[in-house]
C-alpha cells in the first residue's frame, strides 16, 4: 500500500513539474536564488560550506570544429571537492539545496536555467526526513550526461571520502544498477536508496562542468573527468594490444533515426562490422569492453556514444549526422582522447534516408 501511494504521489510530483514548466516558460519567470560551487561560491556561499581539496586544475583543450574543421578551444578553471552541512536532495529531479534551500546551480547536468523549469521556487522547505553521518549522491539521469557529466564527479567524491554512505533514487536505471552492485560488492560499501526528499548531516560534493560556465553549458567533456573514469574502470577495458573490432552503432527504434535504418544495418554487417543498438541490452561493463577493443567506429549521432571514453588512442571514429543535428561533444572527446575524429553529412534532418552509396568510401 505504502508503494502505491508513492508511485502516486510520484507521479503527482511529475505532472505538477509538467505544469510548472508551462507556466514558468509563458510568465518568463525565472528564480535568481541559485549559486555554483566552484565559481562564486568563495565570494557568495560561505556557509555551511567548506572547500576539502583541489579536483582538477585549470587546463585549456583545442578540438577540431566538427563543420569548418578549424581548431576552437575550451578553458576548463579548477574544481574543487566540497563538504555542505545540512544538504538537501530530492532524488526525482536531482537537485541539491544548501542549508538554507538555496539550489546549487550544477548538481544537475542540465543547463541551471532549465532546471527552474522543473522547480522554479527559490527555496524549499527542509525534508521531513533526515539521515544522520556523511553522504554522497548519485543522480540518475539519461546515459551520456550520467557518464561523462554526473559519474566522474561522484567518483571524486567517492575517493576524497571513502567511508561515505551512499545515496541513490530508488529504482535506478540498469547503468547505474551495475555500477553500485559493483561498488557494493567491491568496497562492502553502504547504499541507500531514497524515493522523497531527504536532508543529510555532510554532503561530500564535487563541482561539476555544469558549474564551469563552458560555452556549452555543461555538454563540455572535461579531461579529468574522462581520466578519472578511465583510472576506475581499468578493470573492465579490453588488454588487448590491438583493437581489432569494426562497430557500428545504429539508432534503430529510437528518436533521430534514418529512415533506412535496417538497409544500412545490413549493408554495415556485410562489410563486418558489428552493429550495436539499444535492443541488444549490453550492460555498462560490456559496453567497456566493446568499445575498448575497437579498430573502428562507426556512428549515428546519440548518447550512447559517450562511450567513446573507452576507445583506445587512435581508434578511427566517423559520425554520421545531419546538418541539422551536430553538436561537437563528440569532437571534443575524440580530441582528449587522442582518437581520429571524423563526421560526415548525410541530409537536412536526422530523419532522411542515407545513401548507401555514400557509405562505402569510409567502411
Amino acid at each position: 500500500m505504502n508503494n502505491l501511494f508513492g508511485q502516486l504521489f510520484n507521479k503527482f510530483r511529475r505532472t505538477l513539474m509538467f505544469v510548472k514548466r508551462i507556466l514558468i516558460r509563458k510568465l518568463g519567470l525565472v528564480s535568481d536564488q541559485f549559486f555554483f560551487l566552484d565559481s562564486h561560491m568563495q565570494s557568495q556561499r560561505k556557509k555551511g560550506v567548506k572547500r576539502l581539496s583541489v579536483y582538477s586544475v585549470p587546463k585549456e583543450v583545442s578540438y577540431h570544429g566538427v563543420f569548418n574543421g578549424q581548431t576552437a578551444k575550451n578553458y576548463y578553471p579548477e574544481r574543487y571537492v566540497y563538504m555542505l552541512d545540512n544538504a538537501s536532495i530530492d532524488p526525482l529531479s536531482g537537485f541539491v539545496y544548501d542549508e538554507d534551500g538555496v539550489y546549487i546551480a550544477e548538481c544537475s547536468a542540465w543547463y541551471f536555467l532549465r532546471n527552474f523549469y522543473s522547480w522554479p521556487k527559490p527555496f524549499i522547505r527542509k525534508p521531513r526526513k533526515k539521515f544522520n553521518g556523511q553522504f554522497i549522491y548519485l543522480h540518475d539521469i539519461g546515459y551520456w550526461h550520467w557518464l561523462i557529466e554526473d559519474l566522474p564527479p561522484f567518483l571524486a567524491s567517492l575517493m576524497e571520502s571513502p567511508n561515505s554512505i551512499i545515496l541513490s533514487p530508488k529504482d535506478p536505471s540498469p547503468w547505474q544498477m551495475a555500477l553500485l552492485e559493483y561498488i557494493e560488492s567491491k568496497e562492502n560499501k553502504e547504499i541507500r536508496y531514497v524515493d522523497s526528499p531527504v536532508q543529510v548531516d555532510t554532503l561530500i560534493m564535487t563541482g561539476k562542468t555544469a558549474g564551469q560556465g563552458n560555452p556549452l553549458f555543461g555538454l563540455t567533456p572535461h579531461p579529468k573527468d574522462i581520466a578519472i573514469l578511465r583510472q576506475f574502470f581499468q578493470p573492465f577495458l579490453s588488454n588487448e594490444t590491438l583493437a581489432n573490432k569494426l562497430l557500428f552503432i545504429s539508432r534503430k527504434d529510437e528518436s533521430r533515426c534514418p529512415i533506412n535504418i535496417e538497409e544500412v544495418e545490413a549493408f554495415m554487417e556485410l562489410n563486418g562490422y558489428q552493429v550495436i543498438n539499444t535492443g541488444l541490452k549490453l550492460s555498462i561493463f560490456e559496453q567497456m569492453q566493446l568499445f575498448s577493443s575497437a579498430k573502428k567506429v562507426i556512428f549515428l549521432h546519440g548518447g550512447a556514444l559517450a562511450n567513446l571514453v573507452w576507445c583506445k588512442k587512435g581508434t578511427n571514429i566517423i559520425e554520421l549526422a545531419s546538418q541539422g543535428y551536430l553538436p561537437p561533444a563528440f569532437s571534443m572527446i575524440s580530441s582528449i582522447c587522442q582518437l581520429e575524429y571524423s563526421w560526415h553529412s548525410y541530409g537536412d534532418l536526422p530523419e532522411d534516408a542515407i545513401e548507401i552509396s555514400k557509405l562505402e568510401p569510409f567502411v
